[in-house]
């Protein structure tokens, strides 16, 4: 209503000057430069020349009137037609400046300030996404680069190990084979993590699609003694410090314990992978309050930069901080994050170089009653 009603101030306005510069020009005209020029009502052209004056008037109002009210226009739709070109700058114009020297709008655009502020708005945005895209397709074509390396690395090493055991050549002895087996089957995990990792991916992509969770009851607590059990006996993780720590004994709660475990383990082997050999890192439970709890990973490793603090959770974001060959898929992190969220809980990290890595995790307390209601 506001701009409707300025909009019908300024028409009236306008149409009254108009009115009124062209009742002026006809007088001054009529009552003076004609009969300056000699010419009285008697002449026989003074009527046409009274007419054409007449036009005249109106033609000169009419371009003053246009302008005041046509040059906005004309800026506005030219700021448009740049954002279709991929152009987000406002249009320079020389004789038509929009903004006075204390950077505010000169009086004709007043009239269209919101829709010139919300062009601004919608401009900043595009060329903010239009960033966001160019850095989202270089962070593509690198982990496409990544990804074809990751997935090239372990089919060597399972190619390689069992080209070597059907060699009629050389006879193995039967430790000397098992070290082969184990290999191919750590690369061959490798890989199937890999392609989870993809397919997850994919489908946490389809923004109709949702993660099938489902919660069972169980003790916290225990569920995750299990997965920093497991986690050591990885043997990426053979030379790493990790421990559990909570003053709880039970933490009854709801989880779906295939997903929980799978955003856990992803956070843990991402600070196994990016850390060297010795790092420490703990894990510790409690809760926070009587419908929270805390989960904290934390880590005295090499730390990240705030730009892949930043990106984190980004899908196809590697951060270049590794101490492994396997860099991962790029992936892990923003599946932790989906999957943690699918719980109604949060993630955020905190790090700084050569100061290690904090994970806090928040997840619902859900015990029995509350989950059978």
């Amino acid at each position: 209503m506001k701009v409707k009603l300025r909009y019908g101030i300024h028409f009236i306005l306008g149409l009254l000057a108009w009115l009124l510069s062209m009742a002026v020009m006809t007088i001054i005209t009529t009552e003076t430069i004609l009969p300056t020029l000699g010419i009285t009502p008697d002449n026989a052209n003074y009527d046409l020349l009274v007419l054409l004056t007449f036009v005249v008037n109106i033609m000169m109002c009419s371009i003053v009137f246009s302008w005041y009210f046509g040059g906005p226009l004309w800026f506005i739709m030219s700021w448009i037609d740049n954002l279709t070109k991929g152009k987000y700058e406002a249009p320079i114009t020389r004789k038509n400046k929009v903004y006075n020297q204390h950077y505010k709008l000169r009086q004709p655009y007043r009239l269209y300030k919101e829709v010139i502020h919300n062009i601004h708005i919608l401009s900043d945005s595009l060329q903010q996404a239009e960033v966001e895209r160019k850095n989202m397709e270089e962070s593509k074509r690198d982990w496409i680069a990544g990804i074809s390396h990751d997935l090239k690395t372990p089919l060597t090493y399972i190619t390689g190990y069992t080209t070597l055991l059907l060699n009629d050549e050389y006879t193995w002895s039967a430790e000397e084979q098992k070290s082969f087996l184990l290999e191919v089957h750590h690369k061959s995990l490798h890989l199937e993590r890999l392609i989870q990792d993809l397919n997850l991916s994919l489908q946490i992509e389809n923004v109709e699609f949702q993660i099938p969770i489902q919660l069972k009851h169980g003790n916290l607590v225990a569920f995750i003694e299990n997965l920093v059990t497991d986690i050591c006996s990885n043997p990426n993780a053979a030379e790493y410090m990790i421990s559990f720590h909570t003053e709880e004994k039970i933490i009854d709660s709801c989880y779906d314990e295939r997903l929980l475990y799978r955003a856990l383990q992803n956070l843990l082997m991402n600070a196994v992978i990016h850390n060297p050999a010795g790092t420490e890192i703990q894990l510790t439970l409690a809760r926070k309050n009587e419908s929270k709890i805390e989960l904290k990973i934390v880590d005295n490793g090499v730390g990240m930069e705030s730009e892949t603090i930043k990106n984190i959770f980004t899908k196809y974001y590697r951060g270049s901080t590794t101490h492994a060959p396997e860099f991962g898929t790029g992936l892990g992190m923003a599946i932790a994050k989906q999957l943690i969220l699918a719980h109604n809980g949060s993630i955020t990290m905190d790090s700084e170089l050569s100061k290690g890595t904090t994970a806090y995790i928040i997840l619902p307390y859900i015990n029995e009653t509350s989950a059978d209601s």
